[in-house]
């Protein structure tokens, strides 16, 4: 014990070791980030004056001396961030990028805009944005855009000379600068979604605002604004359009796998608590009600993945208010509904296996997800017109799936069973016992109301009145239609208390005959008892009619025994020669008759203590007691009359009183 109790300790102290060697490596992180940020802030400090006063040298040189052009700026190297090179062939001013000779040739601009020279704008791209000082990216970004949009002019309507040259390397310097924008928003929304959401939280207070959701979205804001205005341009730009598209659409996809992912995280947890409902097993005893419990969750995790989806489109429209991605909130939810659907799909599997057993989990569950597939379809339809996309069929009938196969499941389980009851064995030990099938009948038939409005209309919804009895022509019930009984519930409901009365008779037949009444009697009993005790309307006329007529019937049965006994008091007495009685022959027959009674009388009471009726029963059992004490008492009654002054004292046990209180007693 002292070992384990170390042992413990050690762990306890490794775990905490562990976790302030992340928070170390975490904050270390942090720091290098900004120093990295710090860095790239002073670089262009230093590099932009010294840029400017080269470029005004070799202006001022080539004024100097035109017959000798000095070098070009395109052939010096850019100080930046990334790998540069220079082209030692170029003699002309324009736009360098930090590529081989072999990709880029340098090629005539346009002068240099009132931000910059072509050069102090290729560094800037190629350096990639700071969040800290984006206006003097976007100038550069603007300006190789206008250069590139008119060099396209020029090359499309036909004049040549560099142009082609011009437009390969702006192009690719728009595809630099464009993507450095696109990637420095997905570094900022990764780092600013490393805390999830709480599903609870964001069920009791709806979707929260796009700031309290996405914490760096005020800091994204000048980045996607000028993105969105890059991308729908007041003026066309068709070869810069062409360029940034498929970037944006990579970007678009990134962030909403990133959001996706986000988003499933958040419901890790509560999806934990519906998978550990099962603890490994199938929903024994009670552990089923814990699970359509945890099912239920299940649908609320769908109901706050609406909610999410209306968080996440208010996100969506603030981020890019004029145009947003039109798949952007399609991509993002994929991963949460996948999550969600992942753990329904085991749970359809478990019902397939053991649909009697779990009718009323996928009962439940059936009608769960057609209420929540409704506010799904309702919620998601107003987010994709809010952000301007075309319908999503996947993301809509989402549920159309599990919500059929569960529909079948449903139907399926109602003929499957009146055939369990059918099917149910008749044989075994004999026993007066309350039998398994009338107790699960009872305990379907009890939890069935919660369930009437949903399995009336599976009911209704087949072609046949009657279709749970699969084409069979015997009816078990003598209710002749849903109208007589009160509805399609009802006579249902019928059809399976007739079904388990004839399969109590056929096994009250494989009995001896008393244990086998108490048997029948005892059931019928019980289930006239516990229907009549039901709150709701579910037993109809017909049915009620069916089950008092089986319990009197039985209760006659019953008794039908001790009138059995009675009767052997009852023999034919012989007559002697010329109509003389013989004395001595009827005497014999008299005591042959008590012998008789007290054997079976004995045999009654063994049989009768063996196989009571039901001791939870106090009516029945002294209603039938004292119905049976009267039937022998008063038989004795007349045979004790007949024995008197026949010498038979010794064989009659008992006077009229003392037996009717001896069968009487057979009862308490």
């Amino acid at each position: 014990m002292d070992e384990e109790a170390d042992l413990a300790l050690l762990d306890q102290h490794l775990l905490k070791t562990n976790l302030l060697s992340q928070r170390m490596t975490g904050i270390l992180g942090q720091l290098d980030t900004r120093l990295s940020r710090l860095d790239k802030a002073i670089a262009p400090l230093g590099i932009q004056p010294l840029t400017r006063k080269a470029n005004n040298i070799d202006a001022i040189l080539q004024v100097l001396s035109p017959s000798h052009p000095p070098a070009s700026a395109s052939t010096r190297p850019i100080p930046s961030s990334r790998t540069t090179s220079s082209s030692s062939h170029a003699t002309l001013k324009g736009y360098s990028l930090d590529l081989p000779a072999s990709t880029l040739t340098p090629i005539v601009s346009a002068p240099g805009t009132a931000t910059g020279t072509p050069a102090d704008e290729t560094a800037i791209l190629t350096r990639g944005p700071d969040i800290m000082a984006l206006t003097e990216y976007f100038s550069a970004l603007d300006s190789v855009i206008s250069d590139l949009e008119r060099m396209w002019k020029g090359y499309t309507e036909g004049r040549g000379g560099a142009r082609e040259t011009g437009v390969r390397d702006l192009s690719k310097l728009v595809e630099i600068g464009f993507s450095g924008m696109t990637d420095l928003f997905l570094k900022i929304s990764r780092e600013g979604m490393g805390r999830t959401f709480d599903p609870d939280q964001l069920l009791e207070s709806g979707a929260p605002t796009p700031p309290n959701f996405f914490v760096p979205l005020n800091t994204l804001l000048p980045l996607t604004s000028h993105i969105t205005d890059i991308l729908n341009p007041r003026k066309s730009t068709p070869k810069t359009s062409s360029i940034i598209e498929p970037i944006m659409e990579n970007a678009t996809s990134a962030f909403a796998e990133m959001r996706g992912e986000w988003i499933k995280r958040s419901l890790s947890g509560m999806m934990t608590r519906v998978e550990e409902v099962d603890e490994g097993g199938i929903w024994e005893g009670d552990r089923g009600r814990e699970k359509v419990k945890g099912l239920i969750g299940l649908c609320e995790v769908v109901i706050v993945v609406a909610e999410v989806s209306m968080a996440e489109t208010l996100l969506i429209t603030t981020l890019f208010p004029q145009d947003p991605p039109p798949t952007l909130l399609q991509q993002t939810l994929l991963a949460p509904i996948g999550l969600v659907t992942s753990v329904l799909q085991p749970t359809l599997n478990t019902i397939k296996r053991r649909l009697s057993s779990h009718v009323f989990v996928a009962l439940d569950l059936y009608q769960s997800l057609i209420r929540t597939s409704q506010n799904w379809e309702t919620s998601l339809t107003k987010c994709l017109s809010m952000t301007h996309s075309s319908s999503s069929p996947e993301l809509l009938n989402i549920f159309s799936g599990p919500i059929s196969t569960l529909r079948g499941l449903c139907l399926r389980s109602f003929p499957e069973l009146l055939v369990d009851i059918r099917s149910a064995p008749t044989t075994g030990p004999p026993t007066s016992a309350i039998s398994d099938i009338t107790y699960s009948t009872l305990t379907y038939l009890e939890t069935l109301p919660a369930y009437e409005k949903i399995v009336e209309g599976l009911l209704g919804s087949a072609h046949a009145e009657r279709s749970w009895l699969m084409g069979a022509k015997d009816l078990p019930s003598p209710v002749k239609s849903a109208s007589d009984e009160g509805g399609i519930v009802n006579l249902y409901v019928a059809d399976v208390l007739g079904t388990v009365v004839l399969y109590l008779e056929q096994r009250a037949k494989s009995m001896r005959k008393l244990v086998g009444q108490a048997f029948l009697l005892n059931n019928l009993s019980h289930m006239r008892n516990t229907t009549s005790s039901f709150t709701s309307d579910l037993i109809g006329p017909g049915a009620e009619d069916m089950l008092n007529r089986s319990f009197r019937d039985a209760k006659a049965g019953y008794l039908s025994e001790f009138s059995s006994l009675v009767s052997l008091l009852n023999p034919s007495t012989p007559s002697s020669r010329f109509n003389v009685p013989g004395t001595s022959s009827e005497r014999s027959t008299l005591k042959e008759a008590a012998v008789t009674f007290f054997d079976k009388l004995d045999q009654m009471e063994s049989l009768t203590s063996q196989n009571p009726l039901s001791r939870q029963d106090v009516d029945l059992r002294d209603r039938v007691g004292r119905e049976a004490g009267d039937i022998v008492g008063r038989g004795w009654d007349g045979f004790w009359k007949r024995c008197e002054g026949k010498g038979l004292e010794k064989y009659l046990k008992g006077t009229p009183d003392d037996i009717q209180k001896r069968v009487t007693a057979m009862f308490r």
